[in-house]
């Protein structure tokens, strides 16, 4: 079984009262021991920009190649996982078609013929060839495209639509912008329409870091196509369903069943629903209001896992001392969630209004020193310092604000779930 805990902040709500009451759910999802190390072939593409732009002085396609080499040589893959490569500028080709790793020399000298490309920037060509390869992947196997850019693309409301096709296939996109001039807004809607990852590759992110963030979370992701429906009584609404941890994304709430992406052994994936009850004057009473239930893929062991369903019970009171009371861990998520809201925010306000920026970093740092999240806490450290040095904030670091907090999410000192080994077991056990 998948180890599966659900809890609200809170456990009371006001009696007698139609008025707005808010109610944060927080799921949690652990693969147990048995499913930990059945790991699936994994599927991976490699989509790269060749763009004239990225062939610059500052030897941006190299780097893009130099990541792609070391993906393709890292030991923890193995010769039955499938790779593909494909390059795009104004053009879109597949240099390696989706085939098992049995023959690296053979990826890796499709990667070293992207240096031969060149042109202006469609992405959406690349997408569209990156979604047909990752289609021919089973299903349920875990799977990543990796995609490497440093420009704006013609097409974007074309990459918008074929972004919502990768999650349905549990594709994340990882979308990794370098240089300065990517459309962040752009990279960070991808990624999280298809629940990956995005991120800025400068001085302080190393391919190195994003391979052992990405590979390492996608050896690991032996839980796939988890879906959840969702039950609720009158004057329940939902709100918003987010994934916290390990990292952030927004999941789609208008599609049913709820797609809540791929989970990893070693470590816990957590998720907050966020409820509005009104409406509906209740009595003093205890009431269901939801019920939660979670169907998911487990490629390593051929079979789909249907949990029980978790129900969210509140006590309806006039106790206001009962009402206050919230969980501690569960409004830490609720905090990280909005620390990653002021930070997109921030970046918004830093083209106009640069004093509210730094308003608005400021109160998202005073969270992150609650959370002792020390590695946000040193990105904003850096963007108010340049604000207060240089009296505005550049692109470059509106950039690693908005892509670099969501890889950067922590867990909270709460017990863990039980029954399940940790990631030092997972990489003793499986040599990943």
């Amino acid at each position: 079984m998948i180890k599966f805990a659900c809890r609200a902040h809170r456990e009371a709500l006001k009696a007698e009262s139609d008025e707005a009451q808010k109610i944060f759910v927080m799921l949690k999802l652990l693969p147990t021991r048995d499913m930990a190390y059945a790991r699936a072939p994994l599927a991976i593409v490699l989509l790269v920009d060749t763009s004239g732009s990225m062939q610059g002085d500052d030897a941006r396609l190299e780097r893009a190649i130099e990541a792609c080499h070391g993906l393709l040589n890292d030991n923890r893959l193995r010769p039955d996982d499938l790779i593909s490569v494909i390059q795009f500028n104004d053009t879109a080709s597949t240099l390696l078609p989706l085939l098992e790793l049995d023959d690296r020399q053979k990826a890796n000298a499709a990667v070293d013929s992207i240096r031969k490309y060149s042109g202006g920037t469609v992405m959406g060509l690349g997408m569209d060839q990156a979604l047909a390869e990752i289609r021919k992947a089973p299903l349920p196997a875990p799977k990543r495209v990796l995609l490497f850019t440093d420009g704006e693309t013609t097409d974007e409301e074309r990459c918008r639509l074929l972004a919502s096709e990768f999650g349905p296939i549990n594709a994340p996109l990882v979308a990794v912008g370098i240089g300065a001039e990517f459309n962040h807004d752009l990279l960070r809607e991808t990624a999280a329409s298809s629940m990956g990852r995005p991120y800025h590759l400068n001085s302080e992110t190393t391919f190195e870091q994003i391979l052992e963030e990405e590979l390492g979370s996608l050896v690991r992701e032996v839980v796939t196509d988890v879906r959840m429906n969702i039950g609720m009584t009158k004057g329940v609404t939902l709100d918003s369903a987010m994934r916290v941890f390990p990292s952030i994304s927004e999941i789609n709430t208008e599609e049913k069943p709820f797609r809540l992406g791929n989970v990893s052994a070693g470590t816990e994936t957590v998720f907050i629903l966020e409820f509005t009850v009104s409406g509906l004057s209740r009595p003093p009473s205890r009431a269901r209001l939801v019920q939660i239930q979670l169907t998911a893929e487990v490629p390593g062991m051929n079979r789909r896992e249907e949990l029980p369903p978790e129900d969210v019970w509140m006590n309806f009171t006039t106790d206001t001392a009962a009402i206050s009371q919230v969980n501690a861990e569960v409004m830490d998520y609720v905090k990280q969630k909005n620390v990653d809201r002021l930070m997109q925010q921030a970046t918004q306000e830093a083209a106009n209004d640069p004093a509210a920026a730094g308003r608005t970093l400021q109160l998202a740092k005073n969270m992150t020193l609650q959370l002792k999240n020390a590695n946000v806490t040193r990105m904003l450290d850096g963007a108010l310092d340049e604000l207060k040095t240089t009296g505005s904030i550049s692109m470059q670091t509106r950039k690693t604000i908005s892509l670099g907090g969501r890889a950067k999410t922590i867990k909270t000192g709460a017990a863990s779930l039980d029954n399940a080994p940790s990631l030092e077991e997972i990489r003793k056990a499986t040599g990943v």
